[in-house]
C-alpha cells in the first residue's frame, strides 16, 4: 500500500494542506479569539490567555505523542479519530457556560487538532517540493486567517462564541472527506532528498531547542497583538484592521519563500526571518499608535510565514528517515502553547513590556540554537560539494 501510495500526487498535496488548514482553525485567528473571550466572556486577560494556552497545551501534549509514535499507527486511522476529537471538543466549547467545562471542552479540542497539524506537516515533509508545500499551504490558511481575524469582532457581535465553535465543528466533520487522500505510514516517502544527512542526536536535540524557542516566541507575540493594541488605546476593529493587514500581507511572505527557494540560501533566510522578527516586537515597546501597530504587526507576520517554511525544510533534512519535520513540528506546537501562558504570568492587564522582551529574547535564543546543527549539517554536506 505505501509503494503504491503517490505522497506527491495533487490529491494528496491538496488533502495536506486542506488538513494541515483545519487544523489550526482556531489558533490563526488566535488574537481575535482572546479579545472575544475577553468581551463575550467577561473574564480578564490573564485568564482568557490561559484559555488560549490550555487549547494549546492540547495540541502540544497529542504533536509531541503523534512525533514520538506516528510511525507505529495507520494515519488515516489516527487522522479520522483527530478530526472527531477536534470536532466534539469545539461542539462540548458551544455548548459551554464557562469556567471549567469550557476549559475541558478546550483542551479536548487541542488534543485533536494537534495531531491534525503534525501529521498534516509529517505529510508535508514526506513530498519532493517540501518548502514550496509549506507555502502554499501557509497561503491558504493565512487567507482564512485573514478573514477570520478582520471579520471576527463583528460576527462575535451577532452571532456569540458557540456559533463560531459550532462552524468549527462543522468544518472539522467535513475534513472526513480528504481522508483516503492521506498516506499510511512514513513509507510512503518516494526518495530521500539530494541534502538529507544523519546529524549527531546531540545536534539534533539543540535543532528541537531551537524551533521550540522561536515558537515560543511566536505563542507569546500572537496571543497578545490584539491585547497590546487595544492596551495602547486603539481601537477593537482598528486592531482587527491591522492583523486584518497583517495576514493578507504574510500570503506575500509565504509565496516569496517560494521564490526565493532556490536563491536565496536558507541560514540568510532565517536569520532574515528571526532576527527582523524580533525587531518588529521591539517596535511595540514604544506604545505604539495605529501606523507604528499596523508596521509591527504587518512585518512580523509576514516575516514568520517566510521563514517558517525555510525553517522546517532545513530542520527536515537533519534526518535521512523524513521524521524530523514531524518532531519540529512537535516542538513548534509545544512552544505555541508555551507561549500564551508565559504571556498570561508576565502582564498585569495593562503593560505588556516583561511580555514583549520575553518575546524578544526567544526570538534570538532561537536563531543562536538553529545556528549550531545548520553549521554542522553544512559540514556533512562539504565533501559531495
Amino acid at each position: 500500500m505505501a509503494q503504491q501510495y503517490d505522497v506527491d500526487s495533487p490529491a494528496a498535496v491538496v488533502s495536506a494542506i486542506v488538513l494541515g488548514t483545519l487544523g489550526v482553525l482556531s489558533f490563526i485567528v488566535q488574537p481575535a479569539l482572546v479579545q472575544g473571550f475577553v468581551t463575550h466572556l467577561h473574564v480578564g486577560e490573564p485568564e482568557a490567555l490561559n484559555l488560549a494556552g490550555i487549547e494549546m497545551l492540547g495540541v502540544a501534549i497529542s504533536s509531541i505523542a503523534m512525533a514520538l509514535g506516528s510511525h507505529r499507527y495507520d494515519w488515516r486511522r489516527v487522522m479520522a479519530a483527530a478530526l472527531l476529537v477536534a470536532a466534539l471538543g469545539n461542539g462540548l466549547s458551544a455548548m459551554a457556560s464557562g469556567g471549567g467545562t469550557l476549559w475541558a471542552a478546550r483542551f479536548i479540542a487541542g488534543l485533536g487538532h494537534g495531531a491534525i497539524i503534525t501529521l498534516s506537516f509529517t505529510f508535508v515533509g514526506l513530498t519532493r517540493k517540501v518548502d514550496r508545500n509549506i507555502a502554499l499551504y501557509l497561503a491558504l490558511l493565512l487567507t482564512y486567517g485573514a478573514i477570520g481575524v478582520w471579520r471576527m469582532p463583528a460576527f462575535l457581535d451577532r452571532f456569540g462564541l458557540p456559533a463560531l465553535f459550532w462552524l468549527f465543528a462543522a468544518l472539522l466533520l467535513l475534513g472526513l472527506a480528504t481522508v483516503r487522500n492521506v498516506p499510511r505510514t512514513h513509507e510512503a516517502r518516494a526518495e530521500v532528498p539530494e541534502g538529507a544527512r544523519d546529524l549527531p542526536h546531540g545536534m539534533v536535540a539543540v535543532a528541537l531547542a531551537g524551533v521550540l524557542a522561536y515558537n515560543i516566541a511566536q505563542g507569546i507575540a500572537w496571543a497578545v497583538l490584539f491585547l497590546v493594541g487595544i492596551a495602547a488605546g486603539l481601537g477593537e476593529q482598528s486592531v482587527a484592521d491591522a492583523l486584518f493587514a497583517s495576514q493578507v500581507l504574510a500570503i506575500g511572505g509565504a509565496l516569496a519563500s517560494v521564490f526565493l527557494a532556490g536563491a536565496l540560501a536558507r541560514d540568510r533566510a532565517i536569520m532574515i526571518g528571526i532576527l527582523g522578527g524580533g525587531a518588529c516586537i521591539a517596535l511595540l515597546l514604544a506604545h505604539p499608535g495605529i501606523v507604528l501597530f499596523a508596521i509591527s504587526v504587518c512585518g512580523f507576520n509576514v516575516l514568520w510565514n517566510f521563514v517558517l517554511p525555510f525553517i522546517l525544510g532545513t530542520v527536515g533534512e537533519f534526518d535521512t528517515r523524513g521524521r524530523m519535520i514531524g518532531r519540529a513540528v512537535a516542538m513548534q506546537m509545544l512552544g505555541l502553547g508555551t507561549g500564551p501562558f508565559l504571556a498570561g504570568l508576565l502582564t498585569n492587564g495593562s503593560s505588556y513590556t516583561l511580555v514583549e522582551l520575553a518575546c524578544i529574547f526567544f526570538f534570538l535564543a532561537s536563531f543562536a540554537l538553529l545556528l549550531l546543527p545548520m553549521q554542522a549539517h553544512r559540514r556533512l554536506l562539504a565533501p559531495q560539494g
